[in-house]
């Protein structure tokens, strides 16, 4: 269980803090169920609510910096996510956003942005899909990142950048 104070990956909502953990006052609300009140760092207006307990992977602890520097050097080993048919890229890239797992968040980056170089190479844009998915997928992450790293999350993917083409593997 977690404490008021902690820091918490949210499946869709990237790095929030745990700011209470109390019952909802809703009316016709379970006054006994307890819930995780957590705001996201990037967005201090929004408040999101778990239920405690659940038994879902709404919510993991951030990775440490130790485990984000391998995630970010383990980047040019990962698999894209290999996708069949087009009909289903968006089902299988928003079974990978919501997984909450660092590790399928980079590879959905990493399969966007390959996708994207591939279309600019021949003229073409990146799909909106792709676009959508990569933003939601490099916000998640980046979040955590920041966090693990004491980097601003805008300068993330620049630092990845250069630790990748300095060899740090």
């Amino acid at each position: 269980m977690y404490k008021t104070g902690d820091f918490v990956v949210h499946k869709v909502d990237g790095l929030c803090r745990i700011t209470d953990i109390s019952s909802l006052d809703i009316p016709d609300c379970d006054k006994t169920k307890q819930y995780y009140y957590l705001i996201p760092t990037e967005c201090p207006t929004s408040k999101i609510y778990v239920a405690v307990g659940s038994g879902d992977a709404s919510l993991r602890d951030p990775v440490t910096h130790d485990e984000a520097l391998s995630l970010i050097d383990s980047i040019p080993d990962l698999d894209e996510i290999d996708v069949e048919n087009e009909k289903y890229r968006q089902k299988e890239y928003n079974k990978a956003l919501v997984q909450n797992d660092a590790k399928e968040l980079f590879r959905l980056i990493k399969t966007t942005h390959m996708r994207k170089l591939a279309r600019l190479s021949k003229g073409r844009s990146a799909t909106s899909v792709d676009e959508h998915f990569l933003r939601s997928a490099e916000h998640a992450l980046y979040s955590e990142l920041s966090y693990a790293l004491g980097i601003e999350e805008d300068e993330m993917s620049d630092f990845i950048e250069a630790r990748l083409s300095n060899g740090k593997k």
